[in-house]
């Protein structure tokens, strides 16, 4: 769970995942249940207020076409240190680029993003 409130403070945001085991057991649950739980470890954790939001917005990161899955890579032990400089080594004119590759913010979106545009900054160098 992270608090995710805009930085005036208007409005109290919270967003959490679910991964793992946990997450395949809240897939199969119903949307309604699926709340409830939610709303019910929100509430456990920080109060009753969380526990009636004015709003909840859920994504299933799993059925997205182009993630399938949470907001970050797995890579097993041993990999990023045995073999991340290969991560990022351009083959012949490929570059390569992705939240995997990214040097800050690795495994969110602003990683992706940092890490495309440096691909894209390094791909234009050798033009």
């Amino acid at each position: 769970m992270y608090d995710n409130s805009p930085h005036d403070g208007s409005a109290g945001v919270l967003l959490g995942f679910i991964e793992g085991q946990e997450a395949r057991l809240a897939g199969r649950m119903s949307p309604a249940a699926r709340k409830a739980a939610v709303l019910a470890n929100f509430k456990q954790t920080i109060g009753n207020a969380a526990g009636s939001p004015k709003a909840y917005v859920e994504k299933n990161w799993a059925s997205e076409e182009w993630t399938r899955g949470c907001y970050g890579g797995f890579l097993p032990p041993g990999a990023l240190t045995g073999f991340g400089p290969a991560l990022r080594k351009p083959h012949g004119r490929i570059h390569w680029a992705g939240t995997e590759h990214a040097e800050i913010w690795n495994g969110y979106m602003d990683g992706a993003l940092r890490s495309g545009e440096d691909a894209a900054k390094a791909a234009l160098k050798k033009l």
